[in-house]
């Protein structure tokens, strides 16, 4: 797409500087395993979001903590998401959606987003100094000083800049006097997949440390479609397990505080999940210290990792749907 001037910062919708990339880039990669993201943006922060065969939802937040400045126009937004819903005749109402126009969503090509950022060190740790030509992708760069091109991971800045929609997303990064700028196209995004795990009441959480959990992940057996995850009131409270070509695996858990640092169970409940999608958050359990287990009536999982930052406590999110029958989807109307 084109990109607009963004150079009027009365119509520049979204702003922000990181003093280090490094913080966003190992967030975004614990998404990485789609090409694609939902970007939202918001007064909070912001918010990268992928999903896998409408059974998972992986959210990755980024609040404004992290970031050395950040701004974001809701006017502007309310204004650009009136005209946006005008042009395609959508009625807007009531307090939910005034809330909703504050927010822009944008879709983003995640693997050139994350090639951007690492621009100068990549993923062998090589300094670059221009940017490849990839789909989507537009960069210019600049040496500013002869500083030595070497050695220069871990210290690159990120200016951002998104103008509103039909704009690129635009990052000026820096590094030791080199300057480069990308400029990612931006599409409209699909409909975001709901899980609606925050509908039900949450009948079961556990707060675990991490390092617990990492132990359970690497014994289980990678030949099982599904893992069983319970979580009773009475021993063993916390269980995970698998059944497959090298046999069942199972892991228990006491309430030991050297092991659990809470322990919720309201109603006692075990359900299966799909284990190639759960593996899927290995990378986001790895740079975690502590992990936030939930789950609702209906059965639906959430992790929360608790992933530590030199300014904050950042979180990615995965939610599960749980493996039943097509009698019991039909009986429990569990996406209504």
């Amino acid at each position: 797409m084109a990109a607009n001037n963004a150079t009027d910062a009365g119509q520049t919708l979204f702003t922000a500087r990181l003093n280090n990339v490094r913080p966003l880039v190992n967030m975004l990669k614990t998404i990485s395993f789609k090409p694609r993201t939902l970007c939202t943006i918001s007064p909070g922060g912001l918010v990268f979001a992928v999903e896998d065969s409408q059974s998972m939802v992986a959210q990755a937040y980024l609040r404004t903590t992290l970031f050395t400045a950040f701004s974001y126009n809701t006017r502007l937004a309310a204004a650009q998401n009136m005209q946006s819903a005008n042009e395609q005749g959508v009625s807007e109402e009531g307090e939910e959606e005034d809330s909703a126009n504050e927010v822009t969503q944008i879709s983003l090509p995640l693997d050139n987003l994350i090639e951007c950022l690492t621009l100068f060190y990549g993923p062998s740790g090589n300094s670059l100094s221009s940017a490849s030509g990839g789909s989507g992708i537009q960069s210019t760069s600049a040496v500013l000083s002869n500083a030595n091109p070497l050695d220069l991971r871990g210290a690159t800045t990120a200016q951002i800049a998104f103008s509103g929609p039909g704009s690129d997303f635009e990052l000026m990064l820096e590094e030791r006097g080199t300057i480069s700028v990308c400029r990612l196209a931006t599409f409209v995004p699909e409909p975001p997949v709901d899980l609606e795990f925050s509908h039900h009441q949450v009948i079961q959480q556990l707060i675990i440390k991490s390092e617990w959990l990492r132990d359970a992940f690497n014994e289980l057996d990678p030949t099982s479609e599904s893992v069983a995850m319970s979580i009773a009131s009475t021993a063993p409270y916390f269980r995970i397990s698998t059944v497959g070509d090298n046999g069942s695996t199972e892991m228990t858990y006491s309430k030991d505080d050297k092991i659990l640092d809470s322990f919720l169970c309201i109603e006692e409940q075990e359900n299966r999940y799909k284990l190639p999608l759960v593996l899927k958050c290995k990378q986001a359990l790895a740079m975690s210290d502590k992990t936030k287990i939930r789950v609702n009536q209906r059965g639906f999982l959430e992790f929360q990792f608790m992933v530590p930052t030199d300014a904050d406590v950042s979180f990615v999110n995965f939610v599960y749907a749980p493996l039943v029958n097509a009698d019991e989807l039909a009986d429990s109307n569990l996406y209504r």
